[in-house]
């Protein structure tokens, strides 16, 4: 008899994990595959070693300009692959010495619901007082890909494993997954086609910030076609054809491969939830309360609840549901207050309300920007393109968007002046260091009051 049953290995459940047997408590961790799940093995990390790989192979060719000399510039993809293989064997061989040494019995299966407070996996049953669902999300399968046998037609699991890459590709599906491997594929060379059923790359983010986005992803190459829909994909000799419908207009691009980014569904088709009456919705994601509660001893947290699926939310969420069950806490997660990053270059990092959120709920709002072209470490790094965004309602920060190198690694300051309310009063005093990018963030929180520095307000 266990104390907390963990399902699902990925950031939420080994992160949950680890918290409870912090706290004592006997912990058994069931994972069909691999420890770390998607983001450590096919997801975050193994795309961010690729696109650091590639940004290294376009900024080299640029080092002219700062004075450097440097020939014969090229890459190896077999070494691309084998760098990436590295970093995830380092990481998974770490997180699974954190379960040894917290005495986390683990056992790698498929686990099913037999009924109240009980499961099995690989024919035996084991039974706890609490249990956590974290089996994260799989690759959503577009109506028109129903029957795909070419293996040039693949998701982003795959992206990690290609012998070769093709020397031109169409993207179906402009979210963060198909804008990062966008960004991977045309730093290589490789001609990149961008296609969104939505009008605009990135659905739901700040509309100028992805624009300006779009912008550079242009400039670098990629071709993209939003509220444009792929009727059909036909294969023509070696090369596969894509129809794409924009309205009346109708493009065929012609390409190598695709890769297809339409999304992504619950994993909890094998749970046999309905042996405990939980449904899923027609995405296969569960709904539970505000503190990730499906029943009294069943809790969910990360992709399989829907929202955002991030795995730094998962972690939170695993940490929090924890808390809940053993501390009797109370503790949520405010979506609003997950910041998102996309690892483009110049990354996009955002948290809180888009400009247009913002003016649905404020008749009058603030907002202050401020252009990475006038910051002089930007400069100094051959890195200006972009800007820092700033959004006030009712005085109060309510979103912050920024486009600039090392965006993700200002975001989380900004998040914490959201959730505190942080007015102007609370900000105009905050020293930023000389020069940094982070200046940008100042200039633009004292540009939406007229009082910015270094650019005309």
């Amino acid at each position: 008899m266990y104390d907390l049953i963990a399902i699902g290995g990925g950031l939420g459940g080994y992160g949950a994990a680890i918290r409870a047997a912090q706290k004592g408590k006997k912990v058994l961790l069931v994972e069909k595959d691999k420890i770390g799940g998607t983001c450590l093995n096919l997801g975050c990390i193994p795309t961010k070693a690729l696109l650091y790989s590639s940004f290294l192979y376009e900024k080299t060719k640029e080092y002219k300009k700062y004075g450097i000399s440097v020939e014969n510039v090229g890459y190896n993809w077999e070494d691309i692959l084998k760098f990436k293989d590295e970093i995830i064997y380092k990481l998974v061989k770490g997180v699974e010495f954190l379960l040894k040494k917290n005495k986390i019995t683990i056992i790698k299966g498929e686990a099913k619901f037999m009924g109240e407070k009980k499961i099995s996996v690989n024919g035996e049953n084991y039974e706890s007082d609490y249990f956590l669902i974290a089996t994260g999300s799989k690759p959503a399968i577009p109506p028109f890909l129903k029957d795909n046998t070419e293996s040039n037609i693949f998701f982003s699991d795959k992206l990690f494993s290609l012998e070769k890459l093709p020397e031109s590709i169409a993207i179906v599906g402009a979210g963060v997954i198909g804008v990062e491997a966008a960004t991977i594929f045309s730093r290589l060379g490789k001609k990149v086609y961008l296609i969104e059923i939505m009008n605009q790359i990135i659905p739901g983010a700040d509309k100028e910030s992805v624009g300006y986005l779009r912008k550079i992803l242009k400039k670098k190459g990629v071709e993209i076609l939003t509220s444009s829909f792929v009727k059909e994909i036909k294969k023509e000799g070696k090369l596969l054809k894509t129809t794409v419908e924009k309205g009346e207009e109708i493009k065929e691009l012609a390409t190598e491969s695709i890769l297809i980014s339409t999304g992504r569904t619950g994993n909890s088709d094998n749970l046999n939830l309905e042996s405990i009456g939980i449904k899923t919705d027609k995405k296969g994601f569960v709904k539970t309360t505000e503190d990730f509660k499906l029943k009294d001893w069943l809790y969910a947290v990360g992709d399989i609840r829907g929202g955002k699926l991030l795995a730094h939310k998962a972690l939170h969420e695993g940490i929090m549901a924890v808390e809940n069950m053993f501390e009797n806490k109370n503790f949520s997660t405010d979506e609003n207050l997950i910041p998102g990053v996309v690892y483009t270059e110049p990354e996009y990092a955002s948290v809180g309300l888009t400009e247009e959120r913002a003016r649905e709920r404020w008749r009058n709002i603030r907002i202050g920007k401020f252009p990475l072209a006038a910051n002089g470490r930007a400069l100094i790094q051959g890195e200006s393109e972009g800007f820092v965004k700033m959004i006030f309602g009712e005085n109060k920060l309510v979103g912050a968007h920024i486009i600039s190198p090392a965006a993700g690694e200002m975001i989380t300051a900004l998040e914490y002046a959201i959730k505190n309310e942080a007015e102007y009063k609370d900000m105009e005093n905050i020293i930023f260091p000389h020069p940094t990018v982070s200046e940008t963030i100042g200039e633009s929180i004292m540009n939406a009051f007229n009082e910015a520095i270094h650019i005309i307000n």
